[in-house]
């Protein structure tokens, strides 16, 4: 059985040939997209991720601390205009009354974007405390709240994700 191309045999040369450019553009191919995904994020979230994961019991005892203050936080984002909005946050003591003594500093990053990190000061308005805040861009943005004050020494720690549209 012999296999022929436009009337001319097929030859082993020509086999290896198809094969070696198969591959080549699949290499070729391959390669730009791992020089893209490089380029564009490095895939770490955490640069110290070995040391944290160390501090893992540490993170169950802080969270198991900020349970036992028996605060009730609730953290909300009203957008205004594009990319502009408000942060809100109530916090509420133990017996259900606003907690108005506070430091209240928010950082908002970008979950996979570096160098769009704000910091911000919340101020308290007789209900809330709030806080004008411009993105950068829309898109998913996380939050971080620390509260200082209360009567205790480490800062109470709320994480949330929003969305600016």
């Amino acid at each position: 059985m012999s296999a022929s191309i436009n009337g001319k045999p097929l030859t082993g040369r020509h086999v290896a040939l198809i094969l070696a450019a198969f591959f080549g553009v699949m290499f070729a191919v391959n390669g730009a997209f791992v020089y893209f995904a490089l380029g564009s994020f490095s895939g770490l979230s955490e640069y110290d991720a070995y040391k944290r994961g160390l501090a893992y019991n540490e993170e169950i005892d802080h969270r198991a601390r900020q349970i036992a203050r028996g605060w009730q936080p609730a953290l909300s984002f009203e957008q205004m205009v594009a990319a502009e909005g408000k942060l809100i946050l109530s916090i509420l003591g133990p017996d259900g009354r606003n907690l108005e003594d506070l430091e209240v500093v928010a950082t908002i990053r970008r979950p996979v974007i570096e160098g769009t990190d704000q910091s911000l000061s919340l101020i308290y308005d007789e209900k809330n405390y709030t806080a004008d805040i411009i993105f950068m861009g829309s898109g998913q943005w996380d939050v971080s709240i620390l509260a200082h004050g209360g009567g205790y020494e480490e800062p109470y720690r709320l994480d949330k994700r929003i969305w600016v549209k």
